[in-house]
């Protein structure tokens, strides 16, 4: 597992975790090309909202083509900063925890494991509240990790989020 935290402060109401690939950003297979990377319809509207909130904002993803080598981890590291860049706009991410394993390896960071969770509150920003994804696995992770999952998969990810923070803080 590695995670990429150039700025963390500590965030008290927790972070908001989101999935990368097809919840950030529109999932086009394995790859991190620079010029595929395209944000699903209010992803970045919903960033800004959950940092305007006082949350931080962290990213927990599966990446299994570093082990297949079908990227390496350098391209990676590369598409992840482009993504930071085009966010930080919004508020920006403060973590980003990537599973580099491939399933059959078994390890404790691949969703639906817990690993990436863990390595979020480790890192010093607060302990994840919600995670916002798009599949099974990602539900399964949010209840392993015993918080709330938002489902985005056929949503508008910034309607679903604005959804939860009104009832989130109302409650």
């Amino acid at each position: 597992m590695d995670y990429e935290t150039p700025e963390v402060s500590h965030y008290p109401k927790g972070v908001v975790v989101f999935d990368r690939d097809g919840t950030l950003i529109e999932d086009a297979g394995q790859h991190n090309d620079v010029a595929r990377l395209v944000f699903r319809e209010g992803a970045i509207d919903a960033i800004a909202l959950v940092k305007g909130l006082g949350f931080g904002v962290a990213i927990a993803s599966n990446q299994a083509g570093v082990e297949t080598d079908k990227f390496s981890l350098a391209q990676l590291m590369a598409f992840n900063a482009e993504l930071r860049s085009q966010v930080a706009i919004a508020g920006g991410i403060d973590v980003i925890a990537v599973c580099p394993h491939h399933e059959s390896s078994q390890c404790g960071c691949r969703k639906p494991q817990i690993g990436l969770f863990e390595a979020i509150e480790n890192s010093g920003l607060g302990a994840p509240v919600v995670f916002v994804g798009d599949t099974e696995s990602d539900r399964l992770a949010a209840i392993a990790s015993k918080i709330h999952y938002l489902d985005v998969a056929h949503s508008n990810i910034f309607e679903v989020v604005q959804d939860w923070s009104r009832s989130y803080e109302a409650g």
